[in-house]
C-alpha cells in the first residue's frame, strides 16, 4: 500500500481568540475517510532560512510544541490522561461547549504535531474539534496559538 495523496481542507488557529475550550476544525468527519492533522514548522526570524516548531504556553508553564510537555505536572484531571499535558488533542462529535468529553460517546485522541485518523464507528461521527490537553480550569488560559492544517486523503 502506497502513501496517500493529501488534499488540504483548511487551516485553523488553536485556540481561537475568545473561543471556548474547543476550536471547530471541520463541520463533519466522514466515517471511513482518512484525515491528517499537522502542526507544521514555521519560518524562523529573518535573515535565517531555517524553520522552527510552533509553540504555545499552557498556564504557569514554559512554551511547548503540540506534543506537550511530559514533565508538566497538573493538580487536577487533564482531558486525556494518556497524553502529555499541553499536547494538541482532538475530538470527533460533541460541541465547542464540552468541558470534559464523554470518551464512551465521542472519539477523543491525541493529535500532537502529526496525526492520521479515521472514524470507523458511525455513531461517533460528527465535527472535528481541537484543543489543549490540560485541566478544565487551565485550558482557557493558554497563551499563543498553533496554526493547524487539516487534510483528507484522496
Amino acid at each position: 500500500m502506497g502513501q496517500p495523496t493529501w488534499r488540504e481542507l483548511g487551516k485553523v488557529k488553536v485556540p481561537e481568540a475568545d473561543a471556548g475550550l474547543w476550536t471547530r476544525a471541520l463541520d463533519y468527519v466522514t466515517p471511513g475517510k482518512l484525515y491528517r492533522i499537522a502542526v507544521e514548522p514555521i519560518a524562523a526570524q529573518a535573515p535565517s532560512t531555517e524553520t522552527v516548531p510552533q509553540k504555545w504556553t499552557p498556564e504557569s508553564s514554559t512554551a511547548c510544541t503540540a506534543d506537550g510537555d511530559p514533565s508538566l505536572a497538573r493538580s487536577g484531571s487533564i482531558v486525556l490522561d494518556t497524553s502529555a499535558a499541553g499536547a494538541l488533542i482532538a475530538k470527533v462529535g460533541g460541541s465547542t461547549a464540552d468541558v470534559q468529553p464523554d470518551k464512551d460517546k465521542l472519539l477523543v485522541f491525541s493529535a500532537g504535531r502529526h496525526c492520521v485518523f479515521s472514524v470507523a464507528d458511525l455513531t461517533k461521527a460528527g465535527g472535528l474539534y481541537l484543543g489543549i490537553n490540560d485541566t478544565v480550569s487551565s485550558r482557557s488560559r493558554v497563551t499563543g496559538q498553533l496554526e493547524v492544517t487539516i487534510y483528507e486523503a484522496l
